[in-house]
């Protein structure tokens, strides 16, 4: 044993000056520290705190750096995708300890064995981009499984985790979007329970909000270098100057800044079936990302409401200059769960037609009459 330790000395010094280097997000900094309690995890010889930092040092070293490049390559239609970097898994995680206090020193309500499920799940939510765009949140576990011990010797902890970051988007094998209702409310993994679908909702709440300018191909957009039908989604990310959450008001407050020649244009945003490129505008674009935002935020609250909500949305685009001074503002009406429910089209009525109206009484009647005959 002290041979082994002895060959492996240089080793586990690199591994330590690596781990000593990671700088660390507020909700990471929380979670190394109550991961110090190892009897709050499924398997107290395993030290989650490093197991979690050398599997993000790999992450960075070897996945994250070649996703930009994986999405233009390996997807189907080719293009130029808003950057999904180190930076993008970051901001996720920075937006995640937003949402749970984290940032205002709040405690934060989630058990720490969770946190760490958290923190994996947002850490490759967006890595399987890397084999192209279609399915991308399918193969989360792929990738963890790729990452050998970085990220464990439990392919059962693997699988849960990553089931609950492939809940950050497409569809169940039924072709349901409800990708988190189909996850289980609570978990067992060893001797530990997890809420799956609370942690789900955070990591795609926290996936939605973090669109920033940092994505945007800044450069490229300035001088039209972009592809054509990739424009609008960098348009977008640029435009936005401010997201910031309000746990207090229990609010989402977003500022939009965009120059007027870029709204009076428009921009390229799909390819058609005949080769011609689909155009948008700036402000429409902006509103149809903000309704989706709103249906995430009503969804993810219902998963998330036992600790947190976030009760509206509140945005402003602001038309600037080529000096950033505003020469106009619209003012966006708050999105937020207001009036009286209406009724779905295609509701209970419909789903149990046969019951419903004269008919089912009909039915029954005859019935009872039959019977006694």
């Amino acid at each position: 044993m002290r041979f082994l330790r002895y060959l492996l000395r240089p080793y586990l010094t690199e591994c330590s000056r690596t781990i000593n280097k990671m700088e660390l997000l507020p909700l990471e900094k929380l979670f190394i520290k109550k991961a110090q309690d190892k009897s709050k995890f499924p398997r107290t010889t395993v030290d989650y705190g490093v197991q979690y930092q050398g599997l993000v040092n790999h992450l960075r070293a070897n996945v994250y750096k070649d996703i930009d490049a994986g999405l233009s390559a390996n997807s189907e239609t080719p293009g130029f995708y808003t950057a999904h970097n180190g930076e993008h898994f970051d901001e996720a995680i920075h937006y995640a300890g937003m949402l749970l206090g984290v940032e205002t020193g709040e405690e934060v309500q989630l058990e720490p064995y969770e946190l760490y499920v958290l923190l994996v799940a947002i850490r490759v939510h967006d890595a399987g981009n890397i084999h192209g765009r279609k399915d991308h949140e399918k193969k989360c576990f792929s990738v963890l499984r790729n990452c050998g011990a970085a990220s464990g010797d439990d392919d059962s902890e693997k699988k849960a985790i990553a089931l609950i970051a492939q809940a950050h988007g497409g569809k169940t094998v039924n072709g349901n979007k409800d990708t988190i209702g189909n996850l289980e409310v609570k978990e067992p993994l060893g001797k530990i329970f997890i809420r799956s679908r609370l942690i789900a909702s955070i990591v795609r709440f926290a996936d939605e909000i973090c669109e920033s300018r940092s994505r945007a191909a800044n450069y490229l957009l300035s001088h039209g270098q972009l592809p054509k039908h990739s424009e609008i989604f960098h348009k977008y990310a640029a435009s936005i100057s401010a997201s910031v959450i309000s746990r207090e008001e229990r609010r989402l407050t977003l500022v939009y800044k965009v120059k007027s020649a870029d709204v009076s244009r428009s921009w390229g945003c799909a390819v058609k079936e005949n080769g011609e490129i689909e155009e948008t505008y700036l402000i429409d674009e902006i509103l149809e990302r903000l309704e989706k935002m709103d249906r995430e935020r009503r969804y993810c609250n219902r998963f998330s409401r036992e600790i947190y909500t976030i009760d509206s949305i509140r945005a402003t685009i602001k038309i600037i200059d080529d000096n950033i001074e505003t020469i106009d503002e619209i003012a966006i009406p708050e999105l937020c769960d207001t009036g009286y429910p209406e009724a779905n089209s295609g509701g209970l009525k419909e789903q149990l037609k046969d019951f419903c109206g004269p008919g089912f009484g009909q039915k029954l009647q005859a019935k009872f009459t039959s019977d006694a005959k």
